[in-house]
């Protein structure tokens, strides 16, 4: 496995993953594979990038991506993406991924990392085991345009 930061030629494999890694268990949303890059793209490009792959054989099974956010003085980071595709979850792969962006973010004196996942999942045990915290004073909150 080798961890690298992303560069825009990867985003069409990147783009490629994600659909397959959200269009199945446990997740089932449909994508298709211009919105994930439109929205990989977008994040690529937002002020703050950081961003990583996790590679096999030069095939790319995993990807963490986000920005900087400032909040009351403070540096911040929010993961917007994370996902590894599910032969390899499991295996070391996504702890590799979040602890390289910590141990970046860390060189270059951010303070904090947030991130929104679903509740009661493998994910949020996943971020649980790593001493991410609930906040429990905060609720996301959606309303449909249509």
């Amino acid at each position: 496995m080798q961890i690298r930061e992303i560069e825009a030629k990867d985003l069409t494999s990147i783009s490629s993953l994600y659909v397959s890694v959200f269009s199945n268990p446990p997740w089932n949303e449909y994508w298709e594979y211009d919105w994930a890059y439109e929205r990989l793209i977008w994040i690529f490009n937002s002020q703050g990038f950081y961003g990583y792959i996790a590679e096999v054989d030069s095939a790319i099974v995993g990807a963490i991506l986000g920005h900087f956010i400032p909040f009351q003085g403070k540096k911040g980071f929010k993961i917007l993406e994370f996902f590894v595709a599910s032969q390899f979850r499991q295996k070391g792969f996504g702890s590799k991924l979040l602890n390289t962006l910590e141990f970046e973010l860390k060189a270059n004196s951010y303070d904090f990392i947030t991130l929104l996942t679903a509740k009661s999942t493998q994910a949020e045990s996943f971020y649980l085991n790593r001493k991410y915290q609930v906040n429990e004073e905060l609720e996301l909150l959606n309303k449909p345009l249509l």
